[in-house]
């Protein structure tokens, strides 16, 4: 296969005699000019001098004498333009717009349009309508933009701004191009028109160097660069032109991949020598391969390079990836036969790890607030810097530490002086008061980030210097444009700035496979081509969203691009890649999604109902192989059975509570699990309160209102003396700021809105619920708050099992008897139950844990004082019902349970039954049979449920 490149080397060569020191060559990529040298070493056998080269901007700049200006500083000057005629507008929001208008006038320059009659001012349509001599009848007949529009008087609020922007467009555009005049900058098409007009009047700011120029590999051409072309044609020492086109789609006029290049042969015809019968002759492998997923993509990619002869892994087989975020999963899905790979992709900063730690700094510096004068940071934001990986690799210890003592006090607002630890901590966590000190800010914590090289990696280190330089010259063009800017507005510029940083990769360009996208393959050529993501979505796109002022009617007629024109140059592209290649591998992820169909590229389709190529179509799937799970089980070794002989020695501290107790009636591998290996789940801070945290706010209110009732008989009137909401309110507010602001110094007006809201419905329950009921009650004394009681229980070979809880509270009742009372506060109630049997056997919705524990607690106050006892269960949420009864009720018998003798035989058969098979050393914990019980199960990823 002999590649465009080589053509061009070998004719240049024999054309000028060896003399290629007298050329200009232009590429339209970088790239390509690699290629050729490595082209023309081939064919060389003497050493020769090299021609020169040049790209479009460099010869515009030259011609125009203006340098291409930064896109903030562009933005800024269109801002102070623009709010002559929108005063209103504010910076942050216009910079979306200015964004979007610069590439307008963009287009504009670059085609020359005449922007007062493409602007024209809608009050002037009758005008417009009677003078139409300057249009064209294809003008004409495309023009519908201001019929489109209405009468004014019907207008939309959202149709007449557009037309209030449009009518100050053309005086924004001749003022911005004027400013811009006065700088010496513009943007990239002000440059190409500014250019092509010197030329065209002779009064170009350098001239053209005394060497023949070379245009090779070009396709879409604008007005601007068709008037510089024409203008080195005809020059003194005049021009070449090379076109890399083949003759199937351009000798076809209906072919769009031809469209630009039909046109481009007109104007400046070629005399070279250059095949371009190359794709139709040619025997090609192409295959077309349906993948289920983006990652089944990549993978499959790797069996296609291991099928290939180790010779053809070279700078001869390209990965085209028409969708950059595949880079990474490609990245690492080579296989171990491709030795070297060379990546012409930019890498996205908004990728790496750099970029995550500079939004934890933005976010920790937008969240800071003053609490009593001092400084103080969102817990979010903290945690979330001491955990990021930058961090821990710098100071973990201190790292973890910070974290532990956050997690461990619930500290919502962490004091600054609190992380002030070392150098690097106490330079993060300082406040910034305007977005220059930000901008230093951010500045200095990558620097002593980036000098620690032994700590993070060179690589990392690297991507640190590109974003220090990337804020630094973000905010020197934010001085020289001298706008008020708050910190917000700066951080939303940082932001976009810093999502359109591509890393570019250092390799050897000329060595491995190449992973490109596809524009870095204009005027390449391979062996081997492999390309991702060919669905309708992906390749060639929808780019009919794209933001714009200017109507799809108005490009049209002005010959700007349209999406039509869009695809015409993705066809291009395509067929250009493929038409000297050996093999061509077309892959796409067939599923759809919210963002694509999942069909395959209208190429793919063209090629095979226009070329007469056999295509082999192929679906991959994913080889789902499930086996069966085996029920997971755990034995009891001499690990094991430490651990639980420790529940049967007496006095050795170690007892089994309700809760533990009921993980293995839930689950035995989830006893394992919790109880024998110690696992548990991650705490975390939260400002919002979760229902653990309510349950506990609610204990510990009427811990503190009920203890001074102790020993009370009849406490009824004491009850009401202190029922009032005034008297719980500070009761429930000294117990938030114990458990959730343990930093604060117990002033309830750091309390969040979240906060406020649970502290009234606690109230609430409390006044309205539990205190109401305890108020209607009779015959009780209250003997004990958060009580903890105890209980050796009795199973085989002379064991006893040490079971211990605490108690919500126990009361005393006149006949003799004790009401352990358990407090709820759930919005739903669980005071039924199936039959004893089912709480420790039965189905997942009938294994109540409340009613397990509370049958428990009944039962340990039974064998230890000796006196029956009834269980019951306090509902907060429920009891504001004055018929509101707090007693279990067995459904299968229709019974409500007063007293736990009455249920206290089968319990405890049931209950040994449990004991005896735990401490049974010879059965293994097991996994549950019936998946429901692992639907909230902390330890459910373990178990592959």
């Amino acid at each position: 296969m002999r590649t465009f490149q080589q053509e061009l080397a070998s004719e240049l060569l024999s054309k000028h005699r060896g003399d290629l020191s007298s050329l200009i060559i232009i590429f339209p990529s970088l790239r390509a000019r690699t290629f050729f040298n490595d082209a023309l070493a081939t064919i060389v056998d003497t050493p020769i001098w090299q021609p020169s080269w040049m790209t479009i901007d460099q010869l515009m700049e030259q011609q125009s004498g203006l340098v291409c200006g930064e896109r903030i500083l562009l933005i800024s000057e269109l801002y102070k333009i623009y709010v002559k005629y929108h005063p209103n507008e504010i910076f942050d929001k216009f910079y979306y717009w200015g964004d979007m208008l610069i590439s307008d006038f963009d287009l504009i320059d670059k085609y020359m349009v005449d922007a007062h009659q493409l602007l024209r001012n809608i009050e002037e349509i009758k005008e417009l309508e009677a003078d139409v001599s300057y249009l064209t009848p294809e003008q004409l007949r495309i023009i519908s933009f201001w019929k489109s529009i209405g009468e004014e008087d019907s207008l939309s609020k959202q149709k007449l701004h557009f037309l209030k922007i449009w009518r100050s467009l053309p005086a924004i555009y001749d003022e911005f191009r004027q400013r811009l005049y006065e700088l010496g900058v513009g943007y990239s098409g002000m440059i190409y028109r500014d250019a092509a007009e010197k030329i065209r009047k002779g009064t170009s700011v350098t001239e053209l160097p005394n060497k023949r120029f070379v245009i090779a590999g070009f396709n879409a051409l604008s007005t601007s660069e068709k008037h510089l072309f024409n203008h080195l044609k005809l020059s003194e020492q005049g021009a070449d032109f090379y076109w890399d086109y083949d003759d199937y789609y351009v000798n076809n006029n209906s072919h769009e991949a031809g469209l630009f290049m039909r046109e481009n042969l007109s104007l400046f015809p070629s005399s070279e020598t250059i095949s371009h019968n190359n794709f139709c002759p040619r025997t090609q492998t192409i295959e077309s391969i349906a993948c289920v997923s983006n990652v089944v993509q990549c993978k499959y990619v790797a069996d296609i390079l291991r099928s290939l002869p180790p010779e053809e892994l070279d700078k001869g087989t390209a990965i085209v990836l028409t969708d950059e975020n595949l880079l990474t999963p490609m990245l690492h899905s080579m296989p171990e036969c491709v030795k070297k790979v060379n990546v012409t992709m930019g890498y996205p900063l908004k990728a790496t790890l750099v970029y995550t730690f500079i939004e934890r700094l933005i976010s920790l510096q937008a969240n800071v607030r003053m609490r009593n004068e001092r400084v103080a940071f969102y817990h979010v934001d903290v945690i979330g810097l001491l955990s990021h990986p930058y961090i821990t690799d710098s100071c973990k210890t201190t790292a973890n530490m910070l974290i532990g003592k956050i997690v461990g006090e619930r500290i919502i607002s962490v004091p600054a002086a609190m992380l002030a630890e070392d150098e690097l901590l106490d330079v993060i966590f300082s406040k910034v008061d305007s977005w220059q000190s930000l901008s230093g800010y951010l500045i200095d914590v990558l620097t002593i980030l980036a000098e620690n090289i032994s700590s993070i990696g060179e690589l990392h280190a690297e991507y640190l210097r590109i974003a220090i330089a990337e804020i630094t010259k973000t905010t020197l063009s934010l001085q020289k444009c001298d706008i008020k800017l708050s910190i917000t507005i700066f951080i939303s510029l940082l932001r976009r700035h810093l999502q359109t940083i591509t890393i570019p990769y250092e390799g050897e360009p000329l060595e491995g496979v190449q992973i490109m996208g596809i524009l870095e393959t204009r005027n390449i050529d391979f062996r081997n081509v492999i390309i991702l993501s060919m669905t309708d979505a992906t390749f060639p796109g929808d780019r009919t969203s794209q933001p714009s002022f200017i109507p799809y009617n108005l490009r049209a007629a002005y010959n700007m691009p349209t999406p039509e024109k869009h695809e015409a140059m993705y066809a291009y592209y395509f067929y250009r890649l493929i038409q000297r290649a050996e093999r061509v591998s077309m892959l796409y992820c067939s599923r759809a999604d919210e963002k694509s169909t999942g069909e395959q590229s209208r190429y793919i389709y063209q090629l095979d109902y226009e070329s007469k190529k056999p295509i082999e179509f192929i679906s991959v799937g994913v080889d789902i192989n499930i086996d069966s799970i085996s029920r997971m089980e755990m034995r009891k070794d001499a690990f094991e059975q430490d651990k639980l002989n420790r529940y049967l020695t007496p006095n050795s501290g170690y007892t089994l509570s309700p809760t533990a107790l009921f993980r293995y009636v839930e689950c035995p591998m989830k006893f394992y699990f919790a109880s024998i290996a110690g696992l548990k789940a991650q705490d975390e801070v939260s400002d919002t309160i979760d229902a653990l945290t309510f349950g506990n706010i609610l204990h510990d209110s009427m811990q503190i209102l009920y203890t001074p009732l102790l020993d009370k008989l009849n406490p009824q009137k004491l009850i009401a003396s202190m029922r009032s909401r005034e008297n719980i309110e500070e009761v429930v507010d000294k117990v938030i700021v114990s458990l959730l602001l343990k930093s604060g110094n117990g002033d309830k007006s750091e309390f969040s809105g979240d906060m406020l809201l649970v502290r009234d419905i606690i109230v609430k329950y409390i006044l309205q619920g539990i205190m109401r009921h305890d108020m209607l009650r009779s015959g009780f004394t209250i003997s004990g708050v958060e009580r903890d009681i105890d209980c050796c229980y009795p199973i085989s070979n002379n064991r006893s099992v040490n079971l211990a809880g605490r108690a919500d509270r126990i009361d005393s009742l006149a006949d003799g008897t004790m009401q352990i009372i358990d407090y709820k506060s759930g919005n739903k109630s669980h005071l039924e139950f199936n039959g004893v049997e089912n709480i420790f056997i039965g189905k997942a919705e009938e294994r109540v844990s409340n009613i397990f524990q509370t049958l428990l607690y009944a039962m340990m106050l039974y064998r230890t004082k000796h006196c029956d006892t009834t269980p019951s269960l306090y509902y907060a949420s429920k009891m504001h019902d004055k018929d509101y009864l707090p007693l279990l009720t067995d459904r299968s018998t229709g019974e409500q349970i007063k007293r736990y003798s009455m249920v206290g035989e089968l319990f405890e058969t049931h209950l040994r039954s449990i004991l005896e098979e735990l401490f049974d050393f010879s059965t293994p914990f097991r996994q549950v049979d019936d998946a429901e019980m692992c639907t909230y199960c902390d330890f459910k990823k373990i178990c592959r449920r």
